[in-house]
This record gives structure tokens, C-alpha cells and sequence, in this order.
């Protein structure tokens, strides 16, 4: 006799009262934990200094002092928020020569990138960015993904930096500028590269010297890939093996991650994502971080244009004179709809 499912009859405010406990309860063992670690990073503790966040750990954050030593800090509450990779932090090590510590602030940012999470709340990946690499795959290159990113790079005070990797999966390579010619002739800059061969990939030295640059995209697209050409060693970080029907690597980076580079600068390697939603944009806004839009249309005569019905549509006039594509116009107006 099959067994009954006492899950099935609870009711809507049964469901929501177990869900409040079990909320309370995780929330009750994470702030235990959090005070635990503080006892131990605060028992003795040096005078504060400045550092940079290389990664976030659970309840601990991994800190970078000036000579290249790391340590795992707790976070005060003074601190007012989370600490992401990138940030630059007040901090305190421990005087017992342990590798751990507190920090005591964030200093502000330059800017970061964010995007949604679940439950909308608002997930920060990472901070003071001055390249946005945007990494693609040359066999199926998703424009729509890079047109969100170029907007969070425009409207975050970052450049952006276009990176076709896998072309050697391409027989005829031409096709690729047929898809990215428009992005040139906004200004940004496209690297077609192989991590897998090497093609290209001495073109991206200089680009990243002296920035701190972070490769974003869509999971399996060979981020970590391009990575390991500049970090070595027990830093390199980790590639998973290829996906046999599509002969993709395995998205392996589950946190940011801060590399330094020998030639200068810095690299940040983030979680590849499925899809990059945009937070804090104004919809009145986002026409203005469409680089061909804004330089190509006049002014709507109507502040609050949607630019799709309203009559004297600077937008639409452009769409309709050829100045703007119709696929980056259908493209706006998704991401339109989505804020």
C-alpha cells in the first residue's frame, strides 16, 4: 500500500509557516557561526590597514595585503555590507601570526557589476572593474547576452571588450564579422582568439596590462580557459573536462576569483552565468547605453518614450532610415521589458 504524503494536504499557511521556521533557523545557525568566527579573528588583532578582497568563502573573506600575503577575515557588522572580489577594505590581521583577521569597512566603490539573484534580491559579483571582458563562443555567439552586458558596462562606467573564443571550431571565420562589424563600428574593441590553440590570444597582453579586468559569459564558453594562459602553477584555475556532445569545457569557477598578472594588472574570474539580468537601470535610460541608438536618433518628443508606439519616436525614425538595426532595436526593446 503506497504511503500518504502528509506534504500534499498541508495548507498555503501551513506551507508558509514551515518555510518562516526553516528561514529562522538557517538564519539562527549563520549568525552563530559568524560570531564564533569573530571571537576567533578579534582575540588579538593589529591596527587597521588597507586591502583588497581576493575572494568570498561562506561565512570568511579571503584579503591581499600590500606584500602578497592573504588571510581569511570575518566581517563586522560595521562594514554595512558584503564584501565582493575586487573591493578595497579596512582590515585588521590577528597578532598571533595566524592567517586570519576582521574587516572593519569597505571603502567605495568605483563601481560593480551586479546582477539579480533569487528571491530579488540583488547579487554583487565583483568591484572597481576597469575592463568588462565579455566572453562569447565563435560557434554560437549569443549577441543578446552582449548586448546586456555592454549596457552594464555603459551605464557602470566600465569599457567593454568583446572575446570570440573557440574559433578554431569555425570552418569559415568570415561569418564571425558579419555578427560583430556593427559592434566595431560602435567603438569596441573584438578579439577573435582560440584558448585551445592560441590563436589570437597574444593580442589580449596588452588589453589587460595594468587593469583589473574580469571575464564574464555564458557557463562553458572558456573563460577559465583564457585565464590559465596567465596564471600558473597552484593559482591556475581549474578547467573541467569537455562535454561530449558538445565538446564544451564544464563551467568550474563557483566563486570570483582575483588573479594578479606578471605583466601588470589584475584578472577577476567569475561564475559563468545562464542568463545576465540588469538591476538599478532606468528604463528612460537605457536607450542612452545603446551606443548606435544614442548617437543616431534625435530626441523622442516625449520624455518617458517607450519608443514604440509613441508618435515622433527619435528611436523608431532611426530604425526606419536605416541608422539603427532592426535587431538591436528588438533587442532594447526586450531588455525594455525586463527591467
Amino acid at each position: 500500500m503506497p504511503r500518504r504524503n502528509p506534504a500534499k494536504h498541508l495548507t498555503d499557511k501551513q506551507r508558509g509557516r514551515i518555510d518562516e521556521m526553516r528561514e529562522q533557523r538557517l538564519q539562527s545557525d549563520h549568525e552563530k557561526k559568524r560570531v564564533l568566527w569573530e571571537k576567533l579573528a578579534e582575540s588579538e588583532i593589529f591596527p587597521p590597514e588597507e586591502g583588497r578582497v581576493i575572494s568570498h568563502f561562506g561565512f570568511n573573506v579571503e584579503v591581499e595585503d600590500p606584500l602578497g600575503m592573504r588571510f581569511r577575515c570575518a566581517i563586522r557588522e560595521t562594514a554595512g555590507q558584503e564584501p565582493v572580489c575586487g573591493d578595497w577594505v579596512q582590515w585588521s590581521r590577528a597578532a598571533n601570526g595566524s592567517p586570519q583577521g576582521v574587516i572593519w569597512s569597505i571603502y567605495a566603490r568605483k563601481n560593480a557589476l551586479q546582477r539579480p539573484s533569487f528571491g530579488g534580491h540583488i547579487q554583487t559579483v565583483a568591484a572597481n572593474i576597469d575592463l568588462l571582458m565579455v566572453t562569447l563562443s565563435a560557434d554560437k555567439p549569443n549577441v543578446g547576452l552582449l548586448d546586456r552586458y555592454l549596457v552594464a558596462a555603459e551605464a557602470n562606467a566600465m569599457e567593454a571588450v568583446v572575446v570570440v573564443n573557440k574559433i578554431d571550431k569555425l570552418d569559415d571565420q568570415d561569418s564571425l564579422s558579419q555578427v560583430f562589424n556593427s559592434y566595431v563600428e560602435m567603438g569596441y574593441r573584438i578579439y577573435y582568439v582560440s584558448a585551445h590553440t592560441g590563436q589570437g590570444m597574444a593580442g589580449l597582453d596588452a588589453v589587460l596590462r595594468d587593469k583589473t579586468s574580469i571575464f564574464t559569459g555564458h557557463s562553458g564558453v572558456g573563460k577559465s580557459s583564457i585565464i590559465g594562459r596567465w596564471i600558473q602553477g597552484e593559482a591556475r584555475p581549474i578547467i573541467g573536462a569537455s562535454h561530449e556532445p558538445t565538446g564544451g569545457g564544464r563551467h568550474t569557477t563557483t566563486v570570483a576569483r582575483f588573479y594578479h598578472l606578471s605583466t601588470g594588472g589584475s584578472l577577476i574570474d567569475s561564475p559563468g552565468v545562464r542568463e545576465f539580468g540588469l538591476v538599478n537601470i532606468a528604463k528612460g535610460a537605457l536607450a542612452g547605453y545603446f551606443r548606435d541608438i544614442a548617437r543616431n536618433a534625435r530626441p523622442c518628443r516625449f520624455s518617458d518614450c517607450s519608443h514604440q508606439h509613441e508618435p515622433e519616436c527619435g528611436v523608431k525614425e532611426a530604425v526606419s532610415l536605416g541608422k539603427v538595426s532592426q535587431r538591436r532595436y528588438d533587442s532594447m526593446l526586450r531588455i525594455f521589458h525586463s527591467l
